[in-house]
């Protein structure tokens, strides 16, 4: 009988009794400072509203768990993973840089642009910037030390809630597929959702 989709395809029962490990991940409630989407900004203007992004408040809403008995909880050290872990997991959690949030592409320039332009030249920009790509390459190599120390602590935690930011989460879901994890598709994961992974024994 199937019963759950999980990266375009259902697990069946047979499935499900093999599976060894469940990643859960979640992103930030959303932060209250908001994206400066009104007017025209400077690079200075971003970099200010990054710092006030930082250690901005969150909007906490209720967040379906699945129904899952988590087992840890990891959470980046970003004070906004962190409240939003504290929200909805009542235990104990693992505080950790290895997640924290893929730096927001800035560019140096003395123009004016909507907010969206900025994000959109820093998309173009990331593939020929070795700042950009290098920030990157250190977020896989994070999330590599993460997911290899979660290997070694199997045994003792089947069921792993990773709390973070949407960046690493896109990296994240690349690095669980490799590692043969059965999970959602996302191009921009919501803020305070499950996105749950599984992995099953060959």
């Amino acid at each position: 009988m199937r019963d759950r989709k999980r990266g375009g395809r259902f697990l069946d029962a047979s499935d499900r009794r093999k599976i060894m490990k469940q990643i859960g991940l979640v992103r930030h409630h959303r932060v209250t400072e908001g994206y400066p989407t009104k007017g025209w900004i400077s690079a200075a203007d971003i970099e200010a509203w990054i710092e006030r992004y930082d250690v901005s408040t969150i909007d906490v809403q209720p967040v379906e768990l699945g129904n899952i008995d988590w087992t840890i909880c990891y959470a980046s050290s970003m004070p906004r993973a962190v409240q939003t872990a504290e929200s909805v997991y009542g235990k104990d959690i693992i505080v950790t840089d290895l997640l924290r949030e893929v730096p927001f592409p800035t560019i140096r320039s003395r123009i004016r642009l909507p907010f969206l332009a900025w994000a959109l030249i820093g998309r173009l920009v990331a593939p020929f910037s070795k700042r950009i790509q290098a920030e990157i390459k250190d977020a896989n190599e994070r999330i590599t030390i993460l997911l290899n120390q979660l290997t070694f602590e199997q045994k003792e935690h089947e069921r792993v809630l990773l709390v973070g930011h949407g960046g690493m989460m896109i990296l994240m879901r690349s690095a669980l597929k490799k590692r043969g994890y059965i999970g959602p598709r996302f191009g921009h994961p919501r803020n305070g959702m499950l996105y749950l992974f599984e992995r099953r024994e060959e």
